[in-house]
């Protein structure tokens, strides 16, 4: 109770201290709005009288509309023009007993408001009634807001011919406020916010609107337009919660900030200027005095506590030491254990990995010659069947003879590939190849490995589809790896179709795609210019569980006894050594373009960047060797 008693005792001298400071503000604001305004409440009464305003209808009712021309330094607009000027009014008009603007000071600017009618502005309802009329609003012709006020042109027979309007603008007012960084706006009799020193708090309700008062205003057309929402909600101590420049809810007083409200009436028409403070410096203020009250008390219990917790750690840090003692020694005893273990575990794998290895370059040795022979063994039988086919039919003995010494002039190149590959067996044993790659021609590497696998293809009635592979399409490479390349990739498209004769994995015949695809920047080749031939298949496509490890060696989707997981091991490897990269396309099931099953993108470099990459190098060498030595 004697904290609160604090807390509220503070307060409410804040609060008595600043409502203080902002009645003196209030005062001092609304002297400046009243002398303001009555700068100009004679105005429009002295111009009425004007016999040269009053000669303004007898023109009209000779000649009902003058030309532009006509309005010379002598007529009535640049007189209006003048006055405004040297009294600082915003603008002067004068309109006819239907509202119709006959002449304006601003006749010569774009916003002219000459020709326009104004009827249903009350400033021109109250003085054609013969009295003096007063309004705010947002101009419609020209969209800047004034203090509108008014006074009947008399006739002769003392009935009203027109009114005469003078706006006021009270934007400098607005920006006087802004500057002194202070909280002060101006409402209407509904409570509508006509000035303020923050802009998006113009045309704001401070209170909910009336049908009727709403009704007024469209009728009135006073705010152009503008929502009118709601801006604040007052509370029941007289303060007020506003947004910062959204609408604020009027049933919740969580939103916005809350302000101190003083306000003063100020002004014609029932005017109310609001001096707002925000009242967080108040309860900030009361929360430090009760703070401040607390550091006392909180000071001697926080010694107390201090002292008990530092006794309690004394004795933790005690027990600590003796479990960290007794785990070290634990932890000795341990690790001379590890030791023995990892120097055993060490011998282990040197042998391990000497007989992986092993296996691995026999197994590479194994699926490497296999691809030949089975397409040696293919072709010995294609022409034994020929040769066969002749002796029956001797009348078509030329034409077989023919096709079989095709086949085995096939099997003398097979036989000379197996050759090359003995010969380059050393390429799983180093990287690097002696004979570099070099520019090669890639269609009729895809023709061959086609050829070679004819059988098959029409065997499991496959559709082959090609794209992109022109006869001068040339990538680098070398013939026997790439064509081996090659027959590894599409070898493992068919193993994927095999058993859909009939039918593929996404209901469509079984389908083999070649598509090929040149890129100016290629991540893959280090930014460099290549090309990318995607293998594509609609069969089944590639478990993700095995995507990590799909270039691993011994990794197979087959059954066992029919893959030895080698061939997108060694695949990979090939592609390396040509310059390029093979990996799995990652789009193979998302893209609309693909048939469905797995897709391999094969990246090869093109020669015109070999070519100019290897002048680079001949140049640094040359370089090299010209450069004087140490």
């Amino acid at each position: 109770m004697a904290l609160f008693a604090l807390w509220h005792w503070e307060f409410s001298r804040g609060e008595r201290d600043a409502r203080q400071h902002a009645a003196t503000r209030l005062h001092f604001y609304a002297s400046t709005l009243n002398a303001e305004l009555s700068r100009f409440q004679w105005l429009p009464g002295l111009l009425a009288r004007q016999p040269r305003v009053r000669a303004a209808f007898d023109e009209t009712a000779s000649t009902p509309q003058a030309s532009d021309d006509s309005r010379n330094r002598n007529s009535l607009d640049w007189h209006l023009q003048r006055v405004a000027q040297e009294s600082g009014a915003a603008a002067i008009f004068l309109t006819d007993s239907q509202g119709l603007t006959l002449a304006a000071s601003n006749f010569d600017e774009e916003g002219s408001f000459v020709g326009h009618r104004y009827a249903y502005r009350p400033y021109f309802i109250d003085a054609i009634a013969g009295g003096r009329g007063e309004f705010f609003a947002v101009g419609n012709t020209t969209g800047r807001p004034g203090y509108f006020v008014s006074a009947p042109v008399m006739g002769p027979d003392d009935q009203p011919l027109g009114v005469l309007v003078v706006k006021v603008s009270l934007e400098a007012l607005e920006d006087t406020w802004r500057q002194a960084g202070e909280t002060v706006l101006l409402a209407d009799a509904n409570r509508i916010v006509l000035l303020a020193a923050r802009r998006s708090w113009k045309y704001r309700a401070l209170a909910a609107l009336t049908p009727v008062a709403m009704t007024n205003i469209r009728a009135q057309q006073q705010f152009r337009g503008a929502p009118l929402s709601p801006l604040a909600r007052s509370l029941e101590d007289g303060s007020l919660v506003l947004g910062a420049g959204d609408a604020v809810s009027l049933s919740s007083a969580a939103v916005g900030q809350r302000y101190l409200d003083e306000s003063l009436a100020s002004g014609p028409l029932k005017w109310q200027l609001h001096f707002l403070m925000p009242m967080r410096p108040l309860y900030a203020q009361a929360r430090n005095a009760v703070l401040v009250g607390l550091a006392a008390l909180f000071s001697l219990g926080l010694l107390a506590l201090w002292m008990r917790e530092r006794q309690a750690r004394l004795r933790l840090i005690r027990r600590e030491a003796s479990v960290m003692r007794e785990i070290n020694e634990r932890l000795e005893v341990r690790v001379a254990e590890r030791s023995r273990e990892l120097e055993a575990t060490r011998d282990e794998l040197v042998q391990t990995g000497k007989l992986a290895a092993l296996g691995t370059m026999a197994a590479g040795i194994a699926h490497e010659l296999n691809q030949p022979l089975v397409g040696i063994r293919t072709y010995a039988a294609s022409g034994s069947k020929l040769l066969a086919r002749g002796a029956a039919r001797p009348e078509k003995a030329s034409r077989t003879a023919v096709m079989a010494g095709s086949n085995f002039t096939r099997i003398g190149e097979l036989a000379e590939r197996l050759g090359d590959m003995i010969r380059q067996l050393r390429v799983f044993v180093r990287p690097a190849s002696q004979q570099p790659p070099a520019p090669l021609a890639l269609t009729p590497r895809v023709d061959f490995v086609l050829e070679l696998l004819e059988e098959r293809l029409s065997r499991l009635g496959i559709t082959v589809e090609r794209e992109g592979l022109i006869d001068t399409l040339e990538v680098i490479g070398e013939q026997v790896r790439l064509e081996q390349l090659l027959t590894n990739l599409i070898r493992n498209a068919l193993d994927a179709l095999d058993g859909q004769q009939a039918e593929g994995a996404t209901g469509e015949a079984p389908r083999l795609r070649l598509r090929w695809q040149a890129w100016p920047h290629v991540t893959c080749l280090e930014g460099q210019a290549g090309g990318c031939l995607r293998i594509e298949d609609n069969g089944p496509g590639i478990d993700p569980q095995l995507r990590a490890t799909l270039f691993d060696p011994f990794i197979t989707t087959r059954g066992i006894g029919e893959g030895m997981g080698m061939g997108l091991f060694l695949s990979y490897g090939m592609a390396r050594d040509l310059g390029g990269a093979l990996r799995l396309a990652d789009d193979a099931a998302s893209s609309p373009l693909s048939l469905g099953g797995a897709v391999f993108e094969l990246w090869l470099l093109t020669p015109d960047l070999a070519s100019r990459n290897q002048a680079r190098r001949d140049d640094v060498d040359q370089i090299s060797s010209q450069a004087p030595q140490a």
